[in-house]
This record gives structure tokens, sequence and C-alpha cells, in this order.
């Protein structure tokens, strides 16, 4: 559960870290010019990218409605010695969710479809599973803003030489391990985290077009914004121009495939994805104000928090968070399939936003350093806790260079007590460092990270998940049946925990 817990949420565990309550007394920074900003940002963005580990990257900057910069850096292909530019395609995961969105409100701007109506009216090919919990009160909004009480928060992908289960079967558990779309709480009591909702409005828009739902996405969004080189179909011709995806390490992995497209599965160049950043800012590419997909107020309600629970900060398709120490409400996504990253932030108040598309799974890092450059550039604020790096590069290049794991840990025990100032250190960190060293098959010294990883962050269920699947794979059952139960214990939701525990038993 919990390689695909970090790989899944982390489209919407972003928020948590902007949306930070503690207000600090800086020193405001000197304000850059434009001009400033985007060479600041070309000279690093070589630094940014061996620091990471990644191979290629492309941004895309707005100002005033317009695009101040559109570049694409380091390579496609670094064996072909194939350069990403303008035209190179990324993958860019949950950031799929807000386009589809954008295919919903279509519907509903034609009045096919009712965002407060239960979606079992417009089924027909499949239902959800009958629960103590009320089917009917699984609506389009409560789908598109995480709180209609459904399982499944992330896909794994297919491998390229896999079939790919249909939407029925997908919905049904025929996942890759993601398991199957079912009731887990009441709809419409609180926000959770759910791609298998927008695989269920991926089936409502095929049933009420009657179009596949990448060819009714292809003809109402992606044609008429001008977006000739995305597609949620993974077609050849895509992928002629696409990037390879690439690890943690910078090397390159199989292309992955989802039958839950709407979920994860858009495939986009920095030039198309402009355009959607451009048509959510209200303009086009052409410097036209508005957009030909849909008006103003359809953008509104997407982008605006879903009433009905507080807090959540989402909307339909779009994370909502405020700038800490600022005016600025920022609209978007994060996305992170296997071997990609991307994020999406505009100020729609102020025209203002980026967008980056990575090759590589470090591209997190890439997106955050981004994000709060940004941020210093457009308010002043020096934003000192916020933008710490993240430790995990200094580890995964120290896993790279095959030093001890004793070694490895104990300068991560030291640069948390002497460079807590310039670093961050999360509770993934030593979770996916524990997952790199497992697949090694060094299951002894993985048990061991996992286990620090505990004592660092005792009131974390994932980390017992985690030393749960790694006493697993040891063979150590006592001990993972232990781990898995406080894991369940302290969050019921995680039925994967339940599931692993009932099959060890049964065993």
């Amino acid at each position: 559960m919990c390689r695909m817990f970090f790989v899944c949420v982390i489209a919407a565990s972003f928020v948590s870290c902007l949306i930070n309550p503690s207000l600090h007394a800086q020193m405001p920074l000197p304000m850059k010019t434009s001009s400033e900003f985007v060479a600041s940002v070309e000279q690093q963005m070589p630094l940014w990218l061996e620091e990471f580990m990644i191979p290629g990257a492309a941004i895309a900057i707005f100002e005033n409605r317009e695009i101040i910069m559109q570049k694409g850096f380091g390579m496609a292909d670094v064996k072909n010695a194939r350069v990403v530019d303008q035209q190179t395609g990324f993958n860019i995961g949950s950031v799929s969710k807000t386009v589809t969105a954008w295919g919903i409100m279509k519907l509903c701007s034609e009045g096919k479809l009712d965002l407060d109506a239960p979606v079992s009216q417009y089924l027909s090919r499949w239902k959800l599973p009958e629960s103590q919990f009320s089917v009917d009160k699984v609506t389009m909004r409560r789908l598109l803003s995480h709180t209609a009480g459904l399982s499944l928060s992330g896909y794994p992908g297919f491998g390229p030489n896999d079939t790919l289960p249909s939407i029925e079967q997908s919905l049904s558990g025929a996942t890759n391990g993601g398991g199957e779309v079912k009731l887990i709480f009441e709809p419409g009591e609180k926000y959770s985290y759910s791609g298998g909702g927008y695989t269920l409005a991926q089936l409502v828009i095929e049933e009420i077009s009657g179009q596949s739902f990448a060819q009714y996405m292809k003809e109402q969004l992606l044609d008429p914004l001008g977006m000739q080189n995305s597609g949620f179909d993974i077609s050849e011709e895509l992928l002629k121009t696409s990037s390879l995806g690439h690890n943690r390490f910078g090397e390159p992995i199989d292309f992955e495939y989802f039958t839950a497209q709407a979920a994860a599965g858009f495939q986009t160049t920095i030039e198309d994805f402009s355009r959607f950043a451009l048509a959510t800012l209200g303009a086009s590419a052409d410097g036209q104000i508005g957009n030909p997909v849909l008006e103003e107020k359809w953008i509104d309600l997407m982008a605006n928090p879903a009433a009905e629970v507080e807090d959540a900060g989402y909307g339909l398709g779009h994370a909502i968070f405020p700038l800490p120490n600022s005016s600025k409400i920022l609209v978007g996504h994060g996305g992170a399939n296997s071997g990609w990253r991307a994020r999406l932030f505009v100020d729609r108040k102020a025209g203002d936003g980026f967008v980056v598309l990575s090759n590589a799974a470090g591209g997190s890092h890439l997106a955050e350093i981004l994000m709060w450059e940004w941020a210093k550039w457009k308010t002043g604020e020096s934003y000192l806790e916020e933008s710490k790096k993240s430790y995990e590069p200094v580890l995964l290049s120290k896993l790279k260079q095959k030093l001890p794991i004793e070694k490895i840990v104990a300068d991560y025990e030291k640069a948390k007590r002497d460079q807590a100032d310039q670093y961050s250190f999360p509770e993934s960190l030593l979770n996916r460092l524990g997952y790199e060293v497992l697949a090694t098959d060094d299951i002894k010294s993985a048990i061991e990270i996992f286990k620090l990883n505990v004592s660092e962050f005792p009131d974390s269920f994932n980390v017992y998940d985690s030393l749960a699947e790694a006493y697993m794979v040891e063979g150590n059952k006592e001990l993972s049946i232990k781990n898995y139960q406080k894991s369940y214990d302290m969050n019921p939701e995680n039925v994967h925990a339940l599931n692993m525990i009932q099959k060890m038993r049964e065993e």
C-alpha cells in the first residue's frame, strides 16, 4: 500500500504543504522584473535538473494572462540525444483530473448532466456495489470534489505488454493492485482523495456522450483549444514525440498505460498545456479574452471550494490553496505517475501562474522549488521554511554511489541535527528510501530504515504499513501482521492493511 500511497496522493498532499498557518516575520525581498525572474529560472534549471536527477523538463510561466516563458530543458532521451522542446510529450498524472473536470462541465453547460443528481441515473454499464452507505448520494459534484465517499486513492499503471482492462473491469478491481471502487463512508461527509471517483466520471462521460472518453475529450476540449499534440488515448503518434519516463535515479523506465484515463492518463506538451492554463486564466493563446469551451461561470465553479465540506481545499477537479502571507489564491493540481511529475498553478485573479512538466520522479522537488521561487517573486516574501529542499536527492545520490546503508542512515541523522535550516525531512523521505533498498533485495537494511521512520513518525499509520510490508517480504508473518494491525487501528480506512492481515492468516 505504501509505495502506491506516496505515488498517488502526492497529487493532493502538496496542498498541505502550501496551507501553512504559521506566519514568518521576514524582510521583504527586492522585487525582480519579469525578465529578471525568467533569466534566473533559465540559469538555475540545469543545476536543478542535475541535483534532482531529472533528465528533462519543460516550464511555462504566465503573467497578466500572457506567456512570458515557455521552454524545454535537458533531455527527453539521453541515449539518443533527443532534447526536450516545446513539442515534447509528457504524462501529467493526476493533473489529468483537472482536464477531465472541464469535460464534465461541458456536459453540464449543455444541460446533459446535473451535478447534484445521483450518478447512478446516468449509468447502465456498471453500478456501484451496494453497501451500508447511500449510493444515491454519490453525485458528480461529490465525485469531482473527492467527497463521494469512494475508495481507491490512485492507480498503478500497466506495462507496455499488458492488456488493459475495460472501464467496468477497472472499477470492479482490475487495477494492477489498486483495488476496486466502492463506498467506504457516507457521501458528503468528508474529503477523501479518490482517483476511482474520476474513473466513474469517465464512464459517465462515455454513457452520456455515446463516445469513448478520449474521443469526447478530443472533440469537446482539446481540438477547440488547439491542443493538437495531446490526448488521453496514448497513440503511436503521441509516443513518437514523447519523452521517456525515468525513476528516482534518472534511469529510463517503461511507459505506463491507464484504463483510468480521466484520473491519470493525460499526455501533453508544454506548448499545448500552456493553452489549457491560459484558458483557466480566462484567456487564449492568441491573446483573446475567454475561451471557446466554457463560459467563465463554469470555470469559477471548478476553481472555488466545494462548500459542502469545509476546509477541504478542493473545488471540482482543482485543488485550492491560499499562498501563505499573501492575498493570492492559487488553483491547480499536482501529478505523479511512475517516471513523471507535473504541476499546474494559476492565480486567476491576477492572471499569473506556471506549469512544470518533468520526466523523472525527482520532478516533485523541481516543482516544489520552482513554486516557492515563483511565490517569492510574486509576493516579496522569503518563505524560508517552506522553500527548504528535501533531503531525499542527497540520500538517493548516496544510495546510487552504493554507500553502506549504515553510513547513509548516519548521514541522515547528522544532517537532520546540523542542517535543519537547509533541508526538510518529511515522513516520505525514509519511506521511499526504504522501498528503494527493498527493491535491491537487501531486506534487512530496508527493515532498519522503516523502523527508523516509525521512530521518527510514530503517529503515522503509513510508516507501520511500510514496515509490515518489509516484514512480509522477509517472511516474518508475525511481525508483519502486528504492524499491519497497528496501521489499521490508526486508520480504519486503510483496507489494504486489513486485506493483508486476512491473507496472511488464511495462508
